[in-house]
């Protein structure tokens, strides 16, 4: 690779990491107009709160496998975990693309879906 061709390589990368921290609501999942879906008996939330009261019972979050192009394994992940804890719902805070590490051969970056939450109980 020559100089001339890195700044090519920077606005590729630059590209592909902006387009990788947009979200896909509702992949793979079914879901209705009210802004939830509900995973093994929970109700997920997103992209937003449920309009009714709640408490945060606890924070959560799930990074799935290298190269992976779908949030669905780490929100019924979620989900499951959200039930053992005993609450009624999650909050999907955040579902993005994430960088989890660099590939060494080609130098460039090697994208992870990675899924934040909040586990809700409704008052």
């Amino acid at each position: 690779m020559t100089m001339k061709n890195l700044p090519i390589l920077f606005l590729v990368v630059s590209v592909l990491a902006i387009a990788a921290c947009s979200s896909v609501p509702g992949v793979g999942i079914s879901g209705n107009a009210t802004g939830n879906t509900v995973i093994d008996g929970i109700e997920v939330w997103r992209p937003g709160p449920p309009p009714r009261p709640y408490r945060v019972i606890a924070l959560t979050g799930r990074e799935g496998p290298d190269n992976s192009v779908s949030y669905y394994d780490e929100e019924v992940s979620i989900a499951r975990e959200a039930r053992q804890r005993g609450a009624d719902a999650v909050i999907i805070v955040n579902a993005v693309m994430a960088v989890s590490r660099m590939d060494m051969v080609g130098g460039h970056p090697i994208l992870a879906p990675k899924v934040s939450a909040e586990l809700i109980k409704y008052e």
